[in-house]
């Protein structure tokens, strides 16, 4: 047994240990929420009722703290940035950050509450009380003041993630603010501009939280390598591009139903076409490069979680590629097949690229030999996830595009009755597995993040 001290970097980075740790508590809330909702499309249903739990009260939980979950580990990806390049923060700086972490704790835990007992606004991703929203962006705008102070506006020669990190930090607070328009009766009173600007905003916001993530990728992976030199280069430069691009039209293929002009369609087809091209080839160079990482047995747990992500998006991408093309969208859009790609995202993509990223965070903070970072059981458990995943989202693609192909056939459609019979038993089964692995990770990371408050040993890799 190897005896491991906890690494002198946790005081320098403490705001990354609770960021960290806000983040993989909204991860958990979103694994625990997302299961119990799944679970109302099975017998279970009855007992979930009996205890005052709802779809319609769990799928507003699952979908605040998912974005939630991203959002706050991108942010602690960048805190560690700044105290690595940095160093430690200033007396202000530590100040600033204390208020942020309460702000967000707060905002959380009335948003559950609240969510939980049945108030919400039924919005789409902003289904909590606007109280809560002032919260959050408050907290929001400190974090953009401790990071533009020692990161500074300049983008002069700066990498790709700086760029990704200092468009998404602005780009979340105009988006944020755009989606709660519809307080405003000239937009909530007309139908069509409020569901145009929905989508519109909750599209920016996914793509400024998408940036947030492929930024922390980008950086995480050259701290792998030991060389920064892709973050400079030509493809990365095109992904900022195409990402940005797409971040302000990848709603398009949502609202090809409404009554817009065509153009603001087509501009919506052409650039989601491009961008998932130019990411499976950055996914491609990444992978290249950490295939080829000086050491082997280093980083093994964030390597493997971003050899998954490289996959999903794959897949991910085959599914983007058909909701934006408009005579599929038509068969499909509106269906679980809109649900997977948007979970099979987070997840696949998203998620473990945070769980990379943290990992290699969780090495800094805790030694390199810590358990939860290079135990076999955690070594194994980024293939199982994806296992699970895949059956999952496999389930939700089958039981859409059958609905999707009878609702267009009509009447004589074939017979999909086995289908809808299987999909809640298998569904379920493949969900409670994902679940259990991703809350089985998360409550190893957390435990160790929270013991790494205080000076101590851990036990090492046996």
């Amino acid at each position: 047994m190897v005896r491991v001290p906890v690494s002198e970097a946790t005081t320098a980075s403490r705001a990354f240990v609770w960021m960290a740790l806000l983040a993989l508590g909204a991860c958990a809330v979103t694994i625990v929420s997302g299961t119990l909702a799944a679970l109302t499309y099975t017998d279970s249903e009855l007992v979930l009722r009996s205890a005052q739990l709802t779809l319609q009260q769990l799928r507003p939980v699952h979908e605040t703290f998912a974005f939630a979950w991203v959002f706050l580990g991108g942010v602690a990806i960048v805190y560690f940035y700044l105290h690595h390049t940095f160093g430690p923060p200033s007396a202000a700086m530590r100040r600033r950050t204390v208020w942020q972490i309460v702000l967000w704790t707060v905002a959380g835990l009335g948003i559950l509450v609240t969510l939980l007992s049945g108030r919400f606004t039924g919005r789409e991703y902003l289904g909590y009380h606007p109280a809560f929203s002032v919260l959050i962006l408050a907290g929001w705008l400190l974090f953009a003041w401790n990071f533009f102070e020692q990161s500074g506006i300049s983008l002069s020669n700066r990498p790709a993630y700086i760029y990704m990190w200092s468009i998404a930090i602005p780009l979340f607070v105009i988006t944020y603010l755009e989606g709660h328009l519809y307080l405003f009766d000239v937009v909530s009173g007309r139908p069509v501009r409020d569901i145009a600007i929905q989508w519109k905003a909750n599209g920016t916001l996914v793509g400024s939280f998408n940036l947030l993530a492929y930024g922390s990728l980008m950086w995480v992976s050259g701290r792998i390598r030991g060389d920064d030199g892709y973050a400079h280069s030509r493809t990365a430069f095109a992904l900022l591009f195409v990402g940005v691009l797409n971040t302000f039209t990848n709603y398009g293929h949502h609202t090809y139903h409404l009554p817009q002009t065509a153009w603001i369609h087509w501009i919506s087809f052409v650039i989601s076409m491009l961008e998932v091209i130019i990411l499976a080839k950055v996914f491609l160079d990444v992978l290249a490069l950490l295939w080829t990482a000086s050491d082997p047995q280093a980083h093994r747990v964030s390597q493997w979680f971003i050899r998954s992500a490289t996959m999903w998006t794959f897949v991910m991408t085959a599914v983007a590629i058909a909701l934006a093309v408009p005579p599929l969208n038509t068969l499909i859009h509106g269906t679980h097949v809109v649900v997977a790609h948007s979970m099979g995202s987070m997840l696949g993509i998203d998620s473990m690229i945070l769980w990379a990223a943290l990992a290699y965070g969780l090495e800094a903070v805790l030694g390199s030999q810590h358990p939860v970072v290079c135990g076999r059981r955690v070594r194994l458990a980024a293939p199982l996830l994806s296992l699970f995943l895949f059956v999952f989202l496999l389930s939700y693609l089958a039981r859409g595009a059958a609905a999707g192909w009878a609702r267009y056939v009509g009447p004589s459609a074939p017979d999909f009755s086995w289908l809808i019979a299987v999909f809640p038993g298998v569904m379920a089964l493949s969900g409670i597995g994902l679940a259990v692995t991703v809350l089985w990770i998360v409550a190893q990371w957390m435990v160790a993040l929270w013991s790494a408050m205080r000076p101590t040993h851990k036990e090492g890799c046996r």
